[in-house]
């Protein structure tokens, strides 16, 4: 895995909480539906993989966020790319922060 992104999509033109997060969940969805790994946080998602596959998603982000309904919306984007190796993992990150939470447990030949 050479490559996480921390994607904040902030539909603009959202004129209530309840549009905001029906906008964010549609994006949300789209990026659950792609298969790669992903974190979901309180200002913004992680995805990690191939350098490749993260810019698609990033890109398909705001075509989602359109198809929702958007007509004006911001997207912010942390990319973090290793051309020649492996980036440090969400579960590396903050795994040590979400004792118990089966989205974190140790898998078999990982190091905690």
């Amino acid at each position: 895995m050479n490559c996480s992104v921390a994607i904040q999509f902030l539909p603009m033109d959202a004129t209530t909480d309840d549009a905001t997060c029906d906008a964010v969940d549609a994006v949300i969805a789209y990026i659950d539906s792609t298969g790669i790994d992903y974190f979901v946080g309180p200002f913004e998602t992680a995805i990690e993989g191939d350098y490749e596959t993260c810019m698609e998603i990033l890109k398909n982000c705001q075509l989602v966020g359109a198809k929702a309904g958007c007509k004006h919306m911001m997207c912010y984007a942390k990319i973090n790319y290793r051309p020649d190796g492996d980036v440090m993992s969400t579960d590396r990150k903050v795994g040590k922060y979400h004792p118990g939470d089966p989205e974190f447990a140790e898998k078999s030949g990982e190091a905690a």
